[in-house]
């Protein structure tokens, strides 16, 4: 079947139907650029691309955190970043101020694999068990004199945001050195330390060099090492901690999805999000005290605790 052919007016429609789609696209672009976000979704403008459920979609990354006795949420947040690295230390920090507590232990899978964020989890009294994390690492100390650092083993560079300096597996201070554009990466090395090091962790000219993804307006060559003392500790998930993770983490998530009918999301944007499962893991929490304690002795213990506040 032969198609008609179009008018000129036609195809004069459709020229300028392109030009203003390319102008639309080249001002999506621009605004990436300027931004320095990698996506942009027109749906949900804070929602993004990442891996869910074995496939890819357009969604949010929603973090939790369950107590290991009860089995209750004990902190959550919704973030749009792609995978979980990164996020163990700002949730533990967290549940540490809603539970009060000064240390516990975490554990979470592999997603969650980064010797920088397990060190910075330890500096604020976490022990974390995360799996794909056995390395030495290097960990800032008081009060005390550490043994002095003779060698590694599947050693890995920590960066201490505080400092703007990285610690190198043999316990010696990695300077900023510069940015680099192309990749959005802030470079820190100590050639000086590298030439004098025992382990010779590195053959290149520049000595070690550790890589940290930040913004360009977030890089600077300022640095503070004063009065730094660290010790090398080594990082290794104990088996039978992370072997709970499962049943603490993953159950609830499968309650709300299947017995509470949550497996999607009624509002758009971070901020409603938040406030949407705020209510859904209060929801799935009530119902766990319930069976826990039941339905009489949690009105008894909600009434004696709101008299306290009377």
């Amino acid at each position: 079947m032969q198609e008609a052919q179009k008018s000129a007016e036609e195809i004069k429609k459709i020229i300028k139907d392109l030009k203003e789609r390319k102008i639309t696209y080249q001002g999506y672009a621009s605004g990436l650029e300027a931004s320095g976000e990698t996506q942009k979704s027109l749906t949900d403008p804070e929602s993004r691309l990442m891996l869910a459920n074995g496939k890819m979609d357009v969604c949010y990354n929603v973090q939790t955190a369950v107590d290991a006795k009860n089995k209750l949420i004990a902190e959550f947040e919704v973030t749009n970043n792609p995978n979980d690295k990164n996020l163990l230390t700002p949730m533990a920090e967290q549940v540490k101020e809603t539970l009060c507590a000064d240390s516990f232990m975490i554990t979470a899978d592999k997603g969650y694999a980064s010797a920088c964020d397990v060190a910075s989890a330890m500096q604020i009294g976490v022990a974390p068990h995360v799996a794909g994390v056995e390395c030495d690492i290097c960990i800032p100390v008081k009060g005390e004199q550490p043994p002095e650092i003779t060698s590694q083993v599947n050693g890995k560079c920590v960066y201490l945001k505080e400092r703007n300096i990285a610690i190198c597996p043999m316990g010696k201070v990695l300077y900023p050195a510069y940015y680099k554009k192309a990749k959005g990466e802030a470079v820190f090395n100590n050639r000086k330390a590298c030439k004098t090091c025992i382990c010779r962790c590195s053959t290149e000219r520049q000595g070690l060099r550790f890589y940290l993804v930040m913004d360009e307006s977030d890089f600077s060559t300022k640095y503070n090492e004063e009065e730094l003392v660290v010790k090398q500790v080594h990082i290794k998930a104990n088996k039978e901690i992370y072997k709970q993770r499962k049943s603490l983490s993953e159950h609830p998530f499968g309650t709300v999805k299947r017995s509470m009918d949550c497996g999607y999301c009624l509002v758009k944007g971070k901020e409603k999000l938040t406030g949407e499962f705020a209510l859904i893991f209060l929801a799935y929490n009530f119902k766990r005290v319930i069976n826990i304690l039941g339905v009489k002795r949690l009105l008894e213990t909600m009434s004696s605790r709101a008299s306290l506040f009377n």
